[in-house]
């Protein structure tokens, strides 16, 4: 998981200067990305404190651990760097956390979950991702490097 953000946080567009440091393991984000996983709640965990979060669900075996970072990573696509935005309709908070110049950690978990299924009850188990990041980004108004 470390070596995937760092991947997405080398090769971000347009390229950082001074580039951006590699993220670090901690142990504090992975203990609360991983209690609030096992909720099985597709929705950002309300009582996080001071960790940014994202999120990620995918049915059994769709994805992988790297295939969850590159999700976030391309929605560079949609963030107009220049005017600090996302196009209209589209997400790339996920995307901006990932290369958030300030944030130095992460950490985080995933569980298969039985219950609370984003894909309806056609495919009631699902794969659950949260990973949580310190010091937090996606502050508004604010580039993310």
């Amino acid at each position: 998981m470390v070596a995937a953000h760092n991947r997405a946080r080398a090769q971000a567009k347009p390229t950082p200067k001074p580039a951006l440091p590699p993220l670090t393991w901690s142990d504090a984000a992975a203990k609360k990305a991983a209690s609030w996983a096992k909720e099985c709640k597709f929705e950002h965990n309300p009582n996080r404190g001071d960790f940014g979060e994202n999120l990620a669900a995918a049915t059994p075996g769709a994805w992988t651990t790297p295939d969850v970072v590159k999700s976030w990573a391309d929605e560079a696509v949609d963030y107009d760097f220049m005017k600090r935005t996302c196009k209209k309709g589209k997400v790339c908070g996920h995307y901006t956390q990932v290369v958030w110049r300030k944030t130095t950690q992460v950490g985080c978990a995933t569980v298969m979950c039985n219950k609370n299924s984003p894909f309806g009850s056609q495919h009631p188990t699902w794969q659950n991702w949260v990973c949580n990041y310190a010091p937090p980004g996606n502050y508004i108004g604010q580039s993310p490097y």
